[in-house]
């Protein structure tokens, strides 16, 4: 990034989901943004939670087999970003495809019964015919069909991004503590390290052990979460299907897939662990893959909220300083929505 200082509207710090999606959100409306991040992985050079992240979107969640009050919104604003995205860039990011969720028991598939007969699940899900379900897994209870789940290709959408933003002069990697690199200027905010400035910063950093003062009022609880990507001889399966794990195909055909996830609560690291890698090779047998070779294994902390809404917002205390945060395990679904809420308050704080 070669400017002037005082060049941009807006400098971001973070080109996860979040970071990335503002940028493009800020763009749409004429403004100028920045972009500083580590290069895609967190503060000790593994992966970043969106570099890890799957980027399923699944409408029938959950213990509860519910479609969210927001699902709908949340859906369209991101099946029309992405499209735009890729309309813009050439590539292709989103895939929309039935997913498949096999019934856990009987009791699972009475209440999936249940909630479909009352129309709670407004056209989102339907029971599986016999020919659809996955022919390589236990699933003696039947399953459920969702005709449009989706998949963004996560890693092609921050790599298309960077992209964009480096062909303009707009992005630098670099490590940036907010706490003790942000000055206030009369202006806005610098960076004098770095020799940029801008009226506006917003951070969209994810998880970190110790938030910035500025994030000390978000009830952040945030989650660590393991994948694995295996190789498998014995499963055969172009859907993403959900089974006690969610096994997505990287190349169906030669028999890779990704599969996930673990939550931990207590152990806030992206360190990949023993126990994670055999909980998860446990339950992809009890699904019924029991020949499976790992050939990676991930972890990441997810940024979420006490409350599951994402953190957005300027601070009182420091106008020129917001942030948008907490997206959590539904990133790839909501960045779109929220994105276009924090650019919306970005505008406001502007005026």
């Amino acid at each position: 990034m070669a400017h002037d200082a005082a060049t941009f509207d807006v400098l971001i710090l973070g080109q996860g989901l979040a970071g990335s999606t503002l940028a493009w959100r800020l763009a749409e409306r004429g403004l100028s943004a920045a972009v500083i991040d580590r290069g895609g992985v967190d503060g000790v050079s593994h992966p970043s939670a969106s570099r890890v992240a799957a980027g399923l979107i699944t409408p029938v969640t959950g213990k509860r087999l519910a479609v969210a009050d927001e699902f709908d919104e949340l859906w369209r604003s991101a099946q029309a970003f992405y499209c735009g995205v890729e309309s813009r860039c050439g590539e292709s990011l989103l895939e929309v495809a039935p997913a498949v969720r096999v019934f856990a028991d009987a009791d699972e598939r009475r209440a999936f019964l249940d909630r479909l007969e009352s129309g709670k699940l407004g056209g989102h899900a339907r029971l599986a015919d016999d020919n659809e379900l996955p022919r390589d897994l236990a699933a003696a209870h039947g399953a459920l069909v969702m005709p449009a789940a989706a998949r963004l290709r996560v890693a092609a959408y921050l790599d298309t991004t960077r992209q964009w933003l480096e062909a303009e002069g707009r992005y630098t990697e670099a490590n940036v503590d907010p706490d003790s690199d942000i000055e206030h200027t009369p202006d806005g905010v610098g960076l004098p390290r770095l020799g940029v400035s801008a009226k506006r910063l917003v951070l969209c950093q994810g998880f970190t052990p110790c938030p910035p003062r500025w994030l000390m009022g978000v009830k952040f609880r945030p989650a660590k979460g393991e994948v694995l990507t295996i190789e498998s001889p014995s499963y055969c399966e172009r859907r993403v299907v959900h089974h006690g794990v969610w096994l997505a195909p990287e190349d169906a055909a030669a028999g890779r897939y990704r599969v996930g996830s673990t939550t931990e609560w207590s152990q806030l690291d992206s360190a990949p662990t023993d126990a994670g890698k055999s909980e998860l090779l446990q339950r992809l047998a009890q699904a019924g893959v029991s020949s499976a070779r790992v050939v990676e294994h991930l972890a990441a902390v997810r940024p979420a909220t006490i409350d599951r809404q994402p953190a957005l917002g300027f601070s009182s205390e420091a106008p020129a300083i917001g942030w948008l945060n907490g997206l959590g395990a539904k990133g790839s679904l909501g960045a779109p929505f929220y994105a276009d809420e924090m650019a919306d308050c970005v505008v406001a704080s502007l005026r």
